[in-house]
């Protein structure tokens, strides 16, 4: 089948990639991008290793720019092109918007607290830092307990010695529950190395800030396929774009969920 660039355009998108292609210093990476995401779509961004997919998103909140140019055009609704925007206009935007970064960036933190984490994370966004029983609040509000009622963690655990799987759910945690009224969502490889249980939960905290937040417009990466919420799914090729037909098919190896998309 020949590759071809696709635009999918909504009369209330609230990010358009228009033309966009990214070049690392003398290596093209990607090249003529369009697509657009509208209000309430929840899109899967899908293609093989390498191609460029997490350059792409960190592109769109104007990260990692030593050598890198990008040229088109990025509208996010609200802010325009977000090529044109100077240092203190970024920091706006981003403090506005949700992003779940591929790594976590936890064992060398020593003493730091998840109180810390999540404060730090929610900061740019409500102006305040946070005390310890608030986020304890945001933990019991956002995260299911073990059997025994135990919390997986609290405000006063510490992020160094988590398991791979608690550090990636702090992560997720802490920029959706700080963020929950955001218009843009964008998250990266979310279930990297998770068991069974931590990549259910972490299932069930994206569905929820989309099932509170109609409006809210969501972007994502995932080799795996258990989201039932996926609305649309987009190749990147090397030639472009492609829009998948059909139907997005959830995959039911981390179990069966109900008709709101939920895991038990």
């Amino acid at each position: 089948m020949q590759e071809t660039s696709v635009e999918v355009t909504f009369m209330d998108s609230v990010l358009s990639i228009r033309d966009v292609s990214i070049q690392i210093r003398n290596q093209q990476l990607l090249q003529n991008i369009s697509f657009d995401i509208g209000e309430g779509e929840v899109v899967l961004l899908s293609g093989a290793n390498g191609i460029g997919k997490s350059s792409l998103l960190k592109s769109i909140l104007r990260l990692d720019n030593e050598g890198k140019t990008i040229n088109g055009e990025i509208i996010v609704r609200g802010f325009g092109d977000i090529l044109k925007l100077n240092s203190a206009e970024i920091q706006k935007f981003r403090s506005r918007i949700a992003y779940v970064q591929q790594r976590d960036e936890y064992a060398e933190m020593g003493n730091i607290q998840v109180k810390d984490i999540i404060s730090e994370s929610g900061q740019p966004s409500s102006g305040k830092m946070l005390s310890t029983s608030e986020v304890n609040d945001l933990i019991d509000e956002w995260i299911p307990r073990h059997h025994d009622n135990r919390r997986i963690f609290d405000a006063k655990s510490k992020p160094a010695k988590f398991s791979g799987g608690e550090q990636r759910l702090l992560s997720v945690l802490s920029v959706i529950a700080t963020r929950p009224n955001a218009e843009l969502l964008i998250v990266d490889e979310p279930l990297n190395n998770l068991d069974f249980i931590n990549a259910r939960n972490i299932s069930n905290l994206i569905n929820r800030v989309i099932r509170d937040n109609p409006q809210m417009a969501v972007l994502m990466i995932s080799h795996c396929r258990i989201f039932p919420f996926i609305t649309r799914e987009i190749k990147l090729t090397p030639g472009g774009i492609e829009e998948v037909p059909g139907p997005y098919t959830c995959h039911s190896c981390f179990g069966e969920h109900d008709d709101e998309g939920f895991y038990k």
